[in-house]
């Protein structure tokens, strides 16, 4: 007899045969992990042998396991890698892996093969190119070994069933899940912490330089050229998301490439607490001192702010501090606050941060976030056209975390609801309609005027005939500002300030242009206008 039966109610185990299918549900996920543990073992017809013994094989897929988890948000490490991923093989450049659905497979390629390559880095010391493949596909060897718990499956045909057959149903993802699938992309990014890791994306040249971070981006380039010399000790501040983090990988990633004998530690302050109290519980707080200040020649901590109310751990990190800028070794700190807004240290520890060369990453402008974008769609090859690249960037100001989470947003829209991005499809899933109803409609006169307010002069000396100093530079300020963001012509530009001709409009914009790339302090002032509009 032939009937469809209802599998879309069950639970579904990729690459078992028809015999195995009829058994599906009594296929526990210990069996599972037994079998992930089996399949390594190589026989004579697998033309993808493996260099490696099973035995390595699993020491390594333990391990790197065990790096992929300190990685990644939990529940995505249960629901992805725990008893569903295992090495399978390991020959020459190429790792492969093997998985236990077509969905994790897909999920896996999609979102987690830097993080696995990053791991494999840690691990075995090198770069490895990564293949994932399901259980039950046809190039993945079942193993010669006659106890392989998928060989037992494939030899037991239940005699309840020898009569009947079926046609199974594929599951069909429903509207809501493919939904959920796009949303489980933009949390895996905002829950992706930092690594104390060196990550080896992040560097110099694919850093997006702009009025708000050039002086920051100058002075970490400077000490990752000259570690412990220029500058001894860097105190990179601002909000959360502007790229500090990025900054203090791409130091790490420079020595490690140009200086490769220099000892680099890169860690948290939470994470050096942490170590410090495992090293008090094991009596090894000698050892634990000796490791940052005998074999670090680079201490890099990220979010040093969260040092506060630690007394023990400030007395540590006091030590060691004058330790190393005694031997002339480099250190450099992340903060969202200045050593004097920090509450809860003590003032000796204030002080030390506070002798650090301090720079400040302020939000970035308008064609920063537009160079943002667009060199992260190349990166994460998702196609923007240029208005709802703009869209965005009008949008989305204080954050460059939520400028990526946007990207992501319309990267998974595009592949997993196969729909191309224009301009209503970025406003329904951004849910940008209300933040543009809500912007201020912007005039020359209304620029002006914030310009003439924040400088405190009249706005009539702006518009008119004077030429100090002192109303110049104010005056260039404002036309350069009009010309950014209103876009109008240059006549028209030059008419509303005493109808001044296109050529000294165009002298003005030029002036404060080149001006902004040397000059930090003018810079910062015309970030504040624009926050004020």
């Amino acid at each position: 007899m032939t009937q469809k039966f209802p599998f879309n109610h069950f639970l579904k185990l990729d690459g078992l045969n028809e015999g195995a299918a009829s058994v599906k549900s009594e296929v526990s996920p210990i069996i599972v992990e037994k079998t992930l543990q089996n399949l390594p073992i190589s026989n004579e017809n697998n033309s993808l042998s493996s260099e490696f013994s099973s035995e390595e094989l699993k020491t390594i897929t333990d391990a790197l396991l065990e790096n992929i988890k300190n990685l990644i948000n939990p529940n995505k490490f249960h629901a992805y890698f725990a008893n569903s991923f295992t090495v399978s093989a390991i020959r020459q450049n190429i790792v492969e892996v093997v998985v236990t659905t077509s969905f994790i497979k897909k999920m896996i390629e999609t979102h987690y093969p830097e993080t696995i390559k990053q791991a494999l880095h840690e691990i075995l010391g090198k770069q490895y190119h990564l293949e994932v493949q399901v259980i039950g596909s046809p190039s993945v060897s079942l193993s010669s070994n006659s106890e392989n718990i998928l060989n037992t499956i494939k030899s037991k045909k239940p005699e309840s069933v020898k009569s009947s057959s079926f046609f199974i149903e594929e599951l069909e993802p429903t509207k809501d899940d493919l939904f959920k699938a796009v949303e489980s992309q933009v949390i895996e990014h905002q829950n992706a912490g930092n690594s104390h890791q060196i990550d080896l994306t992040k560097n110099f040249n694919n850093f997006i330089i702009g009025p708000s971070n050039n002086i920051a981006h100058a002075l970490s380039m400077a000490v990752a050229k000259d570690p412990g010399k220029t500058y001894p000790a860097l105190y990179i501040y601002g909000n959360s998301g502007l790229g500090k983090t990025h900054l203090i990988q791409a130091i790490a990633n420079y020595v490690q490439s140009h200086k490769p004998s220099m000892r680099i530690c890169l860690t948290s302050a939470n994470r050096f607490m942490n170590e410090m109290v495992d090293a008090i519980k094991k009596q090894r707080v000698n050892e634990f001192k000796l490791q940052y200040t005998d074999n670090t020649d680079i201490l890099i901590i990220d979010d040093i702010h969260e040092l506060k109310n630690k007394t023990t751990t400030q007395e540590m990190f006091f030590h060691i501090f004058n330790d190393l800028i005694s031997k002339g070794k480099q250190l450099v700190f992340t903060s969202d606050k200045t050593p004097k807004e920090i509450d809860g240290i003590e003032d000796r520890i204030r002080t030390r941060l506070s002798s650090a060369l301090p720079v400040e990453i302020q939000q970035p402008d308008f064609e920063t976030r537009i160079a943002i974008l667009k060199k992260k769609a190349i990166e994460k090859d998702v196609y923007l056209s240029d208005d709802v690249v703009n869209l965005v960037a009008k949008c989305v100001k204080n954050n460059i975390r939520e400028l990526e989470g946007c990207l992501i947003k319309l990267g998974a829209v595009t592949s997993i609801l196969k729909v191309d991005i224009d301009l209503e499809v970025a406003k329904e899933h951004l849910k940008l309609n209300d933040e543009l109803e809500n912007q201020k409609n912007l005039t020359i006169e209304t620029i002006t005027k914030t310009v003439a307010n924040y400088y405190k002069i009249p706005m009539g000396d702006i518009r008119g005939k004077a030429k100090t100093k002192e109303v110049a530079l104010p005056r260039q300020v404002a036309m350069y500002l009009v010309s950014k963001m209103l876009k109008p012509t240059l006549k028209d530009n030059g008419q509303f300030f005493s109808g001044r001709d296109h050529s000294t409009v165009l002298h003005a914009i030029k002036t404060i242009t080149d001006k902004i790339k040397i000059d930090g302090q003018l810079a910062q002032q015309l970030l504040d206008i624009e926050k004020q509009l």
